[in-house]
C-alpha cells in the first residue's frame, strides 16, 4: 500500500492557502528566520489588514458543482468549496480536507480520510457521504466537470469519513484533480437546484455574501469563524473586482482599489515607482509550434527528424523573450515545467540559434530549397507570427497562415487539418503534459501520431504511482521527444504581480492551482 498522511506542516500551509491564485500575501515584515509558509499562516495582529481586494478579467461561471471552471473562477470557488487535497508551494500535492490517502498495491484503489470535524457553511457535518454524491452527480451530468471523471470506476463512502474511489486504469492525475473541482464537497440536498450555482454552502473557509456581491461585477467572500482552520485566515473579507482591461486593471491599482494585481511588463518601473512591490515569474505559461503531422502525411518533410530539427534551430528563443515578453518569461526547447520532475535542464542545450546549421541539415535530408507549410492564424497568435514568419524564412521554410474566426479556434486545432500551429499551455503536472501532447487522444495530438518507444516510455510513466520513479520516466521521455524533434518549444511566458505597500506577494511558481491559498499577512 502506498500512503501519505497529513503532517503539521501541511495541515498549516493547506489552511493558510486559500485566499488566492497565484498569489499569497504578507503585510509589512517578517521577523527573524520565519520561512514563507510559516509567517504566510501567522494569525493576524491587530496593526494586519484584515480586507484584501483584487481583480478577476472575466466574469465567473456559475459556482455550481457540474460547471465549476479552473480558469481564475478558481479564485472564488476554492475559497468556498475545500477541496480534499490542494498543491503545496514545492508543487507536491498535500493534505487539505482529506488528511490523508493510501493507494492499493495495483494503484486501482485510492482510500482517503476525511478530517472528522469538517463542516459545511450551515454548520451541518461535511461527510465521505456529501462527497460522494457531490462526486456521482457530476459523474452523471453533463458540464464541464464530467470528463474528469471517464476513468472513474466508483466512489463508496463505508463510513463518515472514509472515500474509497475505484479507478478503471492506473491514473497518476487523480491526486492532482482532487485538488482541484473533482475534488469539492457540495451540499448534496441543495446542489441540484438552479439557485445553488448563485449561492453554494461548501465546507471551505469562506463564503460568498450574496448581499454584498454584484454578478458579473464584484464577488465578496467572508470567512467563517467556525471553519477548522479559522485561525489560519488573516482576511475577514475578501473582495473580487471584474475587470476586463489590462490598462484599467493597473489604473485601479494605481488608484488603491487594488491590494494586488498583475501589469503588464512595459508598466513595471512606473508601477515601483509608485512604491507598490512587483514579483517576477517566469514560467506561468508555455509558447512552443506544435509539429502535428509528424508523420508527414501533409507534408512529407516533417516526417524526416533532420527537417524537425532544423526547425528547432531556425528560432532564437531568447530573442523571442526579450522582444515579445519584454524579458519577463524564460526560454526553452522541452515542453515540461521547471516546476515538474520531468524538466532537465541540459536539454535546453539541444538546438543552438544556428541558421547555417538548419539549412545544411535541410539540405541534407533532401530539402535544400526549403518548403511551404500552412499554419492556422489564432486569435492568439497574430502578435508573433511575424516572427514566426520570418525566423522559419531564413532557413527557407514559406508560412502560409489561414486566418481562423476566433469562435474556431479550438477546432482549428481539433480538427487535424493543419501540419502545424502555434499553441499556448497552462503550467501543469507532467502526466496531464504528457497525457495531452503524446498519448493517441491527447488533445494536441489531433492526427493520433504514434511511435512504438514513445509509447512504451509513456505507458510505463502514466502507470507509475511514486512520484520519484515517476520523475525518472517522464525525464527519460522529455529526452526522446526533444532528440526527435517532436514540437519546437520556444518559450516559457512569466508573469509580473504588484502588491501595495504592506503586503506581499509570497506564491510559487510550483503552486499551480489559482486559488486563494496564496494569501497570509503577518507583523514584524
Amino acid at each position: 500500500m502506498r500512503s501519505q498522511s497529513n503532517t503539521r506542516r501541511g495541515a498549516t500551509r493547506a489552511a493558510a492557502l486559500v485566499v488566492g491564485a497565484l498569489v499569497a500575501l504578507t503585510a509589512c515584515s517578517t521577523s527573524g528566520d520565519t520561512d514563507a509558509s510559516e509567517s504566510a499562516s501567522a494569525s493576524p495582529t491587530v496593526d494586519a489588514p484584515t480586507t484584501v481586494t483584487l481583480s478577476l478579467e472575466r466574469q465567473p461561471a456559475t459556482f455550481d458543482p457540474i460547471n465549476l471552471s479552473e480558469g481564475t473562477d478558481m479564485f472564488i470557488w476554492s475559497a468556498i468549496y475545500d477541496t480534499l487535497l490542494y498543491v503545496g508551494e514545492d508543487g507536491s500535492i498535500e493534505p487539505r480536507a482529506a488528511e490523508s490517502w493510501e493507494y492499493s498495491d495495483d494503484g486501482l484503489v485510492l482510500t482517503l480520510k476525511l478530517r472528522d470535524d469538517l463542516t459545511f457553511s450551515d454548520g451541518t457535518p461535511a461527510t465521505a457521504a456529501d462527497y460522494k454524491a457531490t462526486a456521482e452527480y457530476v459523474m452523471s451530468t453533463p458540464g464541464a466537470g464530467q470528463g474528469q471523471f471517464v476513468n472513474w470506476e466508483s466512489v463508496d463512502a463505508p463510513d463518515d469519513t472514509t472515500i474509497v474511489i475505484t479507478l478503471k486504469q492506473v491514473d497518476p492525475t487523480v491526486l492532482r484533480s482532487l485538488a482541484a473541482r473533482v475534488g469539492i464537497i457540495a451540499k448534496p440536498d441543495l446542489m441540484t437546484e438552479e439557485s445553488y450555482g448563485l449561492d453554494p454552502i461548501g465546507s471551505g473557509p469562506y463564503v460568498l455574501d450574496t448581499e454584498a456581491t454584484t454578478t458579473g461585477s464584484v464577488y465578496v467572500l467572508n470567512k467563517r469563524e467556525d471553519h477548522w482552520s479559522v485561525d489560519n485566515w488573516p482576511f475577514d473579507t475578501v473582495t473580487f473586482r471584474v475587470i476586463q482591461d489590462t490598462t484599467a486593471i493597473e489604473n485601479a491599482l494605481r488608484a488603491g482599489e487594488l491590494d494586488f494585481a498583475p501589469i503588464q511588463t512595459s508598466s513595471r518601473g512606473a508601477v515601483e515607482g509608485l512604491g507598490l512591490t512587483v514579483t517576477e515569474f517566469t514560467a506561468q505559461a508555455s509558447t512552443f509550434i506544435k509539429i502535428f503531422d509528424r508523420a508527414g502525411t501533409m507534408v512529407p518533410a516533417l516526417a524526416d527528424v533532420r527537417v524537425r530539427q532544423a526547425l528547432n534551430m531556425a528560432f532564437d528563443r531568447q530573442a523571442f523573450v526579450d522582444g515579445l515578453l519584454g524579458g519577463v518569461g524564460q526560454a526553452t526547447e522541452q515542453m515540461f515545467y521547471p516546476t515538474t520532475g520531468a524538466f532537465d535542464e541540459s536539454l535546453n542545450d539541444t538546438y543552438a540559434y544556428d541558421v547555417e546549421g538548419a539549412k545544411a541539415l535541410l539540405a541534407e535530408a533532401g530539402y535544400a530549397d526549403g518548403f511551404a507549410v500552412t499554419m492556422p492564424s489564432l486569435v492568439y497568435t497574430a502578435q508573433m507570427e511575424p516572427n514566426v514568419t520570418q525566423a522559419l524564412a531564413d532557413i527557407g521554410v514559406t508560412v502560409d497562415w489561414v486566418a481562423v474566426p476566433a469562435q474556431d479556434t479550438v477546432q482549428a486545432v481539433v480538427s487535424g487539418q493543419y501540419p502545424m500551429t502555434i499553441w499556448f499551455d497552462g503550467q501543469t503536472i507532467a502526466a496531464k503534459s504528457a497525457e495531452g501532447h503524446y498519448t493517441t487522444s491527447g488533445f494536441l495530438n489531433p492526427m493520433q501520431y504514434e511511435e512504438p518507444e514513445v509509447t512504451a516510455l509513456l505507458t510505463d510513466a502514466l502507470s507509475e504511482l511514486d512520484p520519484d520513479a515517476a520523475d525518472a520516466k517522464f525525464r527519460e521521455l522529455n529526452e526522446l521527444v526533444v532528440d526527435e524533434a517532436w514540437d519546437i518549444p520556444l518559450y516559457f511566458t512569466g508573469q509580473l504581480w504588484a502588491a501595495q505597500d504592506g503586503y506581499e506577494y509570497v506564491g510559487t511558481e510550483a503552486e499551480i492551482n489559482s486559488t486563494l491559498d496564496r494569501f497570509g499577512v503577518t507583523v514584524g
